[in-house]
């Protein structure tokens, strides 16, 4: 147990101390006088001449923020696609470059339309708010995504050869050119713009201001008042603003434009270029349509069909641009799956039905141009019987067994294609893959050719060649020759290469006649990369070239084509590790190294591959640097925003021919070591030392840590005294003090917990419960003589000990003259050159002074109080007045300190 002496002090006299608002335009939904059918819930039986409407015309935000319904279109983009549901990357951090967003649906531009969000972005350069480039905005088009992709870029905001029907609405990053010097800077402004030849034409613009590169702008565009024109065309306002620096910037003009129109978004640069985004936030508005258009015909003829003379009117389907339109055949029993599903009419009495064309995806077009959404649905007459045999022409290679013949019957001068509507198909579909029909010869001599089977039978038919009354005069023969064949072959990488891959070879085309010698050479493959298998035209995946061509030496009817698998080679890597130099415990440094260096650990990938590890780090320890593949040194400073390793990584990320081996140089993490006072619940902590791991902690800082120890007891814990310490390991020491227990860790600082702990136990304490404020000597008469007075205490002298029985030790108590009785004036401060009384104040016959005086101890201390001094009483205390030093109408003050000592 530590030995503490208690020095309890009291002075008789004591001192005190103390944005934009975003609107959204619900449009509106016009009832039209036809049929409305809901999506792919039921089927709708069709009525020649009839028309219907699928309904289901409004767009919503939730439409505009899913990716599946855009079909990007990009020119010289690098990096384009999606953020977020929301948040569009256009892909234009470079120059010249074209970036269109079209959406897969259209815009009923008869109805209002509202679409808020926000653009974004971030130049280069030394004026980066004056070098933005070129557009960013909103894309409103007669055409489809495929024919966007010639649109012209820089200053011609992307709608340059896209037609009086394509417009631009949105930012124009290059609008007024305020070039000082060689540089080319612009300054910014909302703009309408409208395709005009090869160029754009500004309608209608903003004030220009400097944009804020790096910044995100909200835009507000709508399409208000909108007046549909007799023919068919829809004249409104429309209207856009972009906020920039809190301001904003707004434009409108008045277009007209065609009911069905394609939206999206879009960005273009020229010389100067940013990084651009767009942020979709809301979106109302009445979706395009377009008819769909359902011709029925006679499969035979290709004709509109007129059964009994009575023709059957096209149908028409009022569509949403985007969905999908479908026509099955009558009583099918085949499942719905299209948007809207329609069941062709049942064929008239003497047909059958044939065939209806694939579903479609209904498209928006140019109102001048020929509608695209097309199904045929043909119905044939009832076949008769006729003869054409078929034979080879003899330069043909590899033939394979000629057709069965084909046998037809009808009447004497009924025309063949009239009496077996089907029966041109018919003989096309005897034609062998590969193969065409090149010639066809009567038994009367007379001789049809072609190019192709369809040429040919076209013209045979153009004859409208019929039954003779001869039997032997209905014979056909029909010569097959062998077609030119094509292949391609093609190169790809195996899907496990990944990251950024080197081009590969370009594919080149095969040329052949059906049944001819097939064979190739590839050029080289990249460096690091070689082929591993081959997909031939039978479908089958070979090892290498050489195997896939001697199973597919000759071409063939359809797929010739060779698909060439390119695999990277296996690459390897070293993740070592090693101590930086200023380690403790090793290199010389003092202290005592915490962990073992990690064992070495290999990587293994192809070329091109990702390299993923994760390093072992022992506790206590951190990565200082690391040295990468690229042979550079990589610390936590390199690269702002990462640590060394994720620099080093982000810098050598897939593995490469030659090395691919990182060391990791470790470092010791600064260390806290601390001291833990518990107390009852409460505890208090003092830190020792910071050190790195493994480091020796200096005996000063032990020391200064016990002393607080010491001091804190003293001060806040009156009774208590330390009862053990423990270690961070846990173990417990008694009788010991904090620098043995430091010593026993080894006296340096640990991996992981490097915290001491102190724990008190209390052991009473011994204080005065009472002590005199004041000792008066009363108001005396002025006399010729020498006088002696006793003092009388306000307050008496008590000791009070509640030390338990064992821990009851000797006591006393001592006073001492602080400052002698002086001589004071009425502002209760020392008169200079006064009288005093030093050597004038006595106890007990002693005299006191500046050194303590015992006037009352124990040999055993005992638990309660003791009176030492009793007050309102004469005490021992007295004060001898000399004759000389009697002053009428005078105070006299003086200080005594009680001192009360325990001795160990």
């Amino acid at each position: 147990m530590g030995n503490l002496k208690n020095l309890l002090k009291q002075s008789t006299n004591v001192g005190a101390t103390a944005l934009l608002l975003l609107g959204t335009l619900l449009p509106t939904l016009t009832i039209k006088d036809h049929s409305i059918v809901n999506a792919a819930s039921t089927t709708t039986n069709l009525t020649p001449g009839e028309t219907l409407d699928t309904g289901n015309h409004t767009w919503g935000l939730s439409d505009f923020q899913t990716a599946n319904n855009y079909t990007p279109v990009g020119k010289n983009t690098k990096s384009s696609g999606w953020i977020n549901s929301s948040t569009y990357n256009f892909g234009t951090n470079q120059p010249n470059t074209g970036s269109w967003l079209p959406f897969n649906g259209a815009i009923d531009m008869s109805q209002p339309l509202t679409i808020n969000g926000a653009t974004f972005a971030k130049g280069g350069g030394l004026f980066p708010n004056l070098q933005l480039g070129d557009a960013n905005g909103i894309l409103l088009t007669d055409l489809s995504s495929s024919q966007l992709s010639g649109g012209a870029t820089g200053g011609n905001l992307g709608v340059g050869n896209l037609g009086s029907g394509t417009y631009f609405i949105g930012n124009n990053y290059s609008f007024k050119n305020v070039t000082l010097g060689v540089l080319s800077n612009y300054n910014t402004a909302s703009v309408i713009a409208q395709g005009d030849g090869a160029g754009a034409k500004i309608l209608s613009n903003s004030s220009d201001y400097e944009a804020n590169s790096n910044s995100t702008n909200a835009f507000s565009m709508s399409w208000t008042n909108p007046v549909i024109n007799s023919d068919g065309t829809v004249t409104g306002t429309i209207s856009y603003t972009s906020r920039n620096a809190g301001t904003d910037y707004t434009t409108s003009a008045i277009i007209t434009v065609q009911q069905s129109m394609s939206i999206g978004f879009m960005a273009a640069t020229g010389g100067n270029y940013s990084e651009m985004s767009v942020t979709i936030n809301s979106v109302t508005g009445g979706k395009g349509t377009q008819p769909v258009i359902v011709n029925y015909l006679n499969g035979l003829t290709g004709e509109q069909i007129s059964p009994k003379r009575k023709v059957w009117n096209n149908s028409t389907i009022n569509a949403n641009v985007g969905d999908k339109i479908g026509v099955i055949a009558p009583n099918s029993s085949d499942e719905a799956v299209d948007t809207y599903n329609y069941v062709a009419p049942t064929a008239p009495e003497g047909y059958s039905f044939d065939t209806a064309s694939p579903s479609l995806i209904v498209q928006n077009f140019p109102s001048n141009m020929k509608n695209p959404n097309q199904i045929n649905v043909s119905y044939v007459p009832q076949p008769q019987n006729a003869k054409f045999s078929y034979s080879y022409d003899p330069l043909a290679p590899l033939t394979p067994t000629a057709p069965p013949e084909v046998e037809l019957s009808g009447v004497t001068d009924q025309e063949l294609i009239s009496a077996t509507p089907n029966l041109q198909q018919n003989l096309e579909n005897q034609v062998p893959g590969g193969y065409y029909i090149s010639k066809i010869t009567s038994a009367l001599g007379e001789s049809t050719v072609g190019a192709s089977t369809i040429e040919t039978l076209s013209s045979f038919f153009a004859e409208k060649p019929s039954f003779d009354a001869i039997s032997r005069n209905n014979q056909y023969q029909i010569m097959l020759s062998a077609l030119n064949q094509t292949g391609v072959v093609s190169f790809d990488y195996d899907t496990s290469v990944t990251g950024e891959i080197p081009t590969l070879p370009t594919n080149f085309t095969l040329s052949g006649l059906t049944g001819s010698n097939l064979s190739f050479v590839i050029p080289d493959l990249p460096s690091g990369y070689e082929v591993t298998s081959v997909i031939a035209p039978d479908n089958i995946t070979y090892p290498s070239i050489t195997e896939a061509l001697a199973a597919n030496n000759h071409f063939i009817d359809g797929q010739n084509s060779f698909k060439i698998i390119v695999s990277a080679m296996k690459q390897s890597g070293l993740v070592s590790y090693r101590w930086a130099s200023d380690v403790p415990g090793q290199n010389g440094v003092a202290g005592k190294l915490q962990a073992n260096l990690p064992k070495s650990s290999t990587l293994t990938g192809v070329t091109g591959s990702t390299i993923n590890f994760t390093p072992t780090i022992p506790e206590g320890y951190g990565i200082k640097e690391v040295t990468a593949p690229d042979g550079k040194i990589y610390t936590d400073t390199t690269i702002k925003g990462m640590t060394a390793l994720e620099a080093a990584e982000s810098k050598n990320y897939k593995f490469a021919e030659g090395s691919n081996d990182f060391i990791i140089s470790l470092q010791a993490l600064p260390q806290e070591i601390i001291l833990n006072l518990n107390l009852n619940e409460s505890s208090n902590s003092f830190i020792i030392s910071k050190v790195l791991t493994g480091a020796p902690i200096d005996s000063t800082s032990i020391e200064n840590a016990q002393t607080w120890l010491y001091d804190w007891i003293t001060e806040n814990a009156s009774g208590w005294t330390i009862k053990d310490f423990v270690d961070p390991r846990g173990i417990d020491y008694v009788n010991s003090n904090l620098a043995s227990v430091v010593s026993k860790v080894g006296g340096i600082a640990l991996a992981h917990n490097n915290i001491y702990q102190a724990n008190l136990i209390y052991e009473g304490k011994i204080g005065f419960s009472s002590v005199p404020s004041k000792i008066n000597f009363g108001t005396n008469l002025i006399v010729s003589k020498d006088r002696t007075y006793n003092g009388i205490l306000d307050n008496p002298v008590v000791v009070l000990d509640t030390r338990a029985e064992n821990f009851l030790t000797p006591w006393s108590v001592s006073v001492t003259q602080v400052s002698a009785l002086q001589e004071m004036l009425q502002t209760d401060t020392p008169l200079v050159g006064g009288i005093s009384f030093m050597d004038q104040l006595s106890y007990d016959s002693k005299v006191l002074t500046s050194s303590p005086q015992v006037i009352y101890s124990i040999d055993h201390g005992e638990e309660g109080e003791t009176t030492i001094i009793n007050a309102n009483s004469e005490s021992m205390f007295t004060l001898n007045v000399p004759s000389s030093s009697q002053k009428a109408n005078t105070n006299f003050k003086g200080t005594l300190e009680w001192t009360l000592t325990s001795a160990p």
